[in-house]
Parts: C-alpha cells; sequence; structure tokens
C-alpha cells in the first residue's frame, strides 16, 4: 500500500462520515457533493494500484467506474428511472468483476464454501424481497440477485487462484450493503439503512481495490 492509497482511503472514510451527516439531515447538495467525493476514492486506489497490462485489473477497473455511476444515479434514487439506471449500474460492475474473478481463479474449496453461501443469500434475499416487489421490479431484481449472489460465489474461485484477499471480504460485504438498498426502497425507509449500507459498501469496494495490490 502507497501513500497515495492510504489519502485516497482517508477521502473516502471522511467523506462517507459527511455523507451520512448529509442524509441525517437531507441535505442535497451535502449528498452529492460527499458521495461523489466517497465513490471517486475507491475508484483513484485502483487507478494507483492497477496493472494496466493484468486483465484482473482491467475489468475491475471497469467494475468500479459502474459503481461509481450506480452511487450518482442512486443519490436520486426516490426516482424510479434514477433507481433501475443504478442497480443496471452495478449488475455491469458486478459483471465486471465477476470476468476480472475467473480471469485469475481455479476450482478448490474456497470456490465452493463460497458459493454455498452465495445460494444461501440468494435464497433469503429473494424470499425476504418478493412479498415488497411490485410486478415492474420483480424480474429486474432477480436477476441482479442472481448477478451479485454469482460474483460472491466467484469470488472464492478468485481467492483460491491467487489469494487476492479483498474479493472474497468485499464481495459479500457488497451483497450486505445491497440488501439496505433494497430495504430503503423497497421494506422500510429510514436512516438506519443509510448508517449501516453506506459505511459497509464504501468498505467492501476499498476491500475489492486493495485486492489488487494484495
Amino acid at each position: 500500500m502507497n501513500l497515495l492509497t492510504l489519502i485516497f482511503g482517508v477521502k473516502c472514510f471522511v467523506a462517507c462520515i459527511a455523507l451520512l451527516y448529509a442524509e441525517k439531515h437531507d441535505n442535497k447538495l451535502g449528498k452529492w457533493v460527499f458521495k461523489i467525493t466517497a465513490s471517486s476514492a475507491f475508484v483513484l486506489i485502483a487507478l494507483t494500484l492497477a496493472d494496466v497490462s493484468s486483465p484482473y485489473s482491467n475489468w475491475m477497473l471497469i467494475g468500479f467506474l459502474f459503481s461509481f455511476f450506480g452511487d450518482v444515479f442512486l443519490i436520486k434514487s426516490n426516482e424510479s428511472i434514477f433507481f433501475k439506471s443504478g442497480i443496471a449500474s452495478f449488475a455491469f460492475a458486478h459483471i465486471a468483476f465477476i470476468i476480472a474473478f475467473i480471469s485469475v481463479g481455479t476450482i478448490g474449496i474456497s470456490f465452493l464454501v463460497s458459493t454455498i453461501a452465495a445460494i444461501v443469500l440468494m435464497i433469503y434475499s429473494y424470499v425476504w424481497l418478493k412479498p415488497n416487489l411490485i410486478a415492474d421490479f420483480r424480474a429486474f431484481v432477480s436477476i441482479y440477485i442472481f448477478i451479485i449472489g454469482s460474483m460472491c460465489a466467484l469470488s472464492g474461485y478468485a481467492w483460491e487462484g491467487n489469494y487476492r484477499n479483498g474479493v472474497l471480504v468485499g464481495s459479500f460485504l457488497f451483497a450486505v450493503s445491497d440488501l439496505f438498498v433494497a430495504r430503503e426502497r423497497f421494506i422500510k425507509s429510514e436512516f438506519k439503512n443509510k448508517l449501516i449500507g453506506l459505511p459497509t459498501y464504501y468498505l467492501a469496494l476499498l476491500f475489492l481495490a486493495l485486492s489488487l495490490d494484495w
């Protein structure tokens, strides 16, 4: 880890705290400024650590960029078009991460364990959300759950092949943070979703970005 990585990591942490304050007080300008600041941090960390000759690095960078745009769309998540655009961006991010994981992975016990855990998480997520999904979102959310579940499963595949310590933790934290996005949208809108979901999300992306170096 170099100095720039540390600086960008601190930037992400401070901006996340400020973002939570803005969310708590419904400060619209603060939401835009601090979310973009926090989300740009993991992109910058990835850029400082990436090896442009590595397919893993390049696909991870694509994933981080899609995640960044997903964050921007979700600033206006109360509007259906922006919520769907945000989820679509994150789906493409997960697909990019999946391709990255496949490029370095191998089959082993870690892949088996992560696959079982991912299947349990997918089933739980769908059963939990289904009663609250209107028809317009049911297929959309189901596809998304399958994609992020696949990413979680393949994080064990990537770890087994390359021992990239950030991929396992980062992938499952990402999935957990998505549950709070879903809870906010479909179950109950309250600050607790942001209080838990946002730090979990940024921690997930930092772990994934650091996997470029670990």
